[in-house]
């Protein structure tokens, strides 16, 4: 493949990421039915994913492009190749960012994890929920959820946890700690 037609790869990955947040997109992170309310990740957080898309596949153009013309030695082909392979990467991490959700209902929530199918997580049957990981963007970090002595989902710390939480009301069982 020469590096013309990668070049026009780094181009289709973010405006195809574009595509998809523009018809897909269901604009705010938080909606709230009259049986439960569903919370995913917040558009501003996937437009920005998809700027940096852009932004890194005009690098990778123009960078492929003056090597291509002499002013750097690096083979333009290499150097294309990989803002290709991140913005393959970036892609697939995003389209895993946007399945993500979590629908609360009164007494259980569905997560929709990144991959893999539904999780069906029962109020009255967590034994216990911890915080794990570093702290997210909203100040967060994650709330691992613990059913029957194992771990069996995750509450992202993109999402708007303290709603989460209040619908769960099951405080007894958070771990707490001084990172916390």
């Amino acid at each position: 493949m020469n590096h013309y037609a990668l070049m026009l790869v780094s181009l289709i990955i973010p405006v195809l990421a574009s595509l998809i947040e523009a018809m897909g997109s269901v604009g705010i992170s938080e909606r709230h039915h009259s049986h439960h309310d569903t919370y995913v990740v917040e558009a501003s957080f996937s437009r920005a994913l998809i700027i940096a898309m852009f932004f890194m596949g005009i690098v990778g153009i123009i960078l492929s492009w003056l090597c291509t013309v002499g002013v750097f030695a690096a083979d333009s082909v290499v150097v294309i190749t990989f803002f290709v392979a991140f913005l393959a990467v970036m892609f697939a991490m995003w389209l895993a960012m946007r399945r993500y959700r979590v629908a609360a209902y009164d007494e259980y929530m569905d997560i929709t994890p990144f991959m893999g199918g539904s999780i069906h997580v029962v109020y009255r049957d967590i034994e216990r929920m911890e915080w794990s990981g570093l702290r997210s963007g909203t100040g967060y970090r994650n709330l691992k959820i613990y059913v029957g002595g194992r771990p069996v989902g995750m509450l992202w710390g993109v999402l708007d946890l303290e709603q989460i939480l209040m619908r769960v009301d099951r405080y007894d069982v958070l771990a707490r700690s001084s990172n916390s």
